[in-house]
């Protein structure tokens, strides 16, 4: 697969544990991060010993946070070169797996569901999303949430990238599949789920000042839905 040789290509780009963590990395951590972390504790008051899947963890440094959570997380990613990055690191406190949602459906039938799933940046990148959540909610333990953050679709429009995205500025070029909180209800709700949390936010302006990009619209959009059924 093409995408999983662009990631693969831009792996050092996404090393979070880097003393100069790439710009847009820094973004997710500075930005999306922090609203992960409050709604996660607000809905989880005793985490210890659940199991927390962070989907498309990339080099896997967001289990770092669902650790220090005591969640008991697991990575999986489809870039190999990105979770021998994860392994390097956090690989004797951490499952960090290569592969997909059919990989967590896997692991979830035989070692039990998950009570919280996360995923930063990486649904936009699914072309056939709706067998891909439906093997996601079926990895999901009834009263679980999922919480996911892509690019705003209007910030996307506003930059012309509505069918293709420049990696990290590095000439990697993959398809994204853009959709609006609206059409991600639409799937999830007939799976059983309940949106809890509509978010759009904008980067921190030491993190603006690095963007090629002048938009209005706030760059990310942040959705959470409870599995009610």
């Amino acid at each position: 697969m093409v995408s999983i040789k662009v990631w693969d290509n831009v792996s050092d780009k996404f090393d979070t544990y880097k003393k100069d963590v790439w710009y847009g990395a820094a973004d997710n951590i500075y930005t999306v991060w922090p609203v992960f972390l409050k709604y996660i504790k607000k809905h989880y008051k005793h985490p210890k010993n659940l199991k927390a899947l962070d989907f498309g963890c990339g080099t896997g440094m967001f289990c770092r946070e669902l650790l220090s959570l005591k969640f008991n997380p697991v990575g999986i990613d489809v870039s190999p070169k990105m979770i021998k990055i994860a392994k390097k690191h956090l690989g004797k406190k951490v499952k960090y797996l290569v592969g997909d949602s059919k990989t967590a459906l896997k692991l979830a039938k035989k070692e039990g569901k998950f009570n919280l799933i996360t995923s930063i940046m990486v649904l936009q990148f699914i072309k056939n999303i709706k067998p891909a959540l439906k093997q996601l909610a079926g990895s999901l333990e009834k009263g679980g949430h999922i919480i996911f953050v892509n690019h705003n679709p209007k910030n996307l429009s506003e930059r012309k990238a509505r069918l293709k995205f420049n990696v990290a500025q590095t000439g990697n070029i993959v398809k994204i599949y853009s959709k609006s909180a609206q059409e991600y209800s639409k799937i999830l709700k007939p799976l059983g789920f309940v949106k809890t949390m509509e978010k759009y936010l904008h980067s921190p302006d030491f993190i603006k000042k690095h963007h090629i990009e002048k938009t209005k619209s706030p760059k990310y959009m942040l959705l959470a839905f409870k599995k009610a059924l």
